[in-house]
């Protein structure tokens, strides 16, 4: 068993190698993960179980990329500070601490008026070829939307 801690989030997991874990059967497979997120932060709970999920994977040291577009690209805005739902942004920030990858539609933010200035730190605007690529490389990619 092991415990992280990345900002506000602690996180307790077993590993192949923990005493829960079936005996002789250590995996040595790591799987690769997008999830799209195509809802805003205070519409659902989608996009903060995307971003908790992300981070949660993270934490167990499974490579994801979260990819912001269509109304998701708000839960990338930095500056949000809400006391009535759960703070996607800040579970943003902790995923890209822990090493994650979060991409952001350019044509997205354009077509919302939203500059790439106004994205948090780390967060990083990509075309429609490369968000193909990155669910190309990615073994599994899960949709977060309406």
């Amino acid at each position: 068993m092991f415990r992280r801690k990345v900002k506000s989030h602690t996180f307790i997991y077993f590993d192949s190698n923990s005493a829960a874990a079936t005996p002789g059967k250590v995996s040595t497979l790591r799987k690769k993960f997008t999830f799209i997120i195509a809802t805003p932060p205070y519409d659902k709970t989608g996009a903060f179980t995307a971003a908790r999920v992300g981070l949660t994977a993270m934490m167990e040291e499974l490579p994801t990329t979260i990819i912001l577009m269509e109304d998701g690209v708000y839960c990338g805005v930095k500056g949000q500070h809400s006391t009535q739902f759960f703070q996607v942004v800040q579970v943003l920030q902790d995923f890209m601490e822990a090493g994650g990858k979060l991409l952001v539609c350019g044509l997205c933010i354009k077509e919302r008026g939203i500059g790439a200035e106004n994205l948090i730190e780390g967060a990083e605007v990509i075309d429609i070829h490369r968000l193909v690529n990155t669910m190309k490389e990615s073994d599994q990619t899960v949709f977060f939307g309406a």
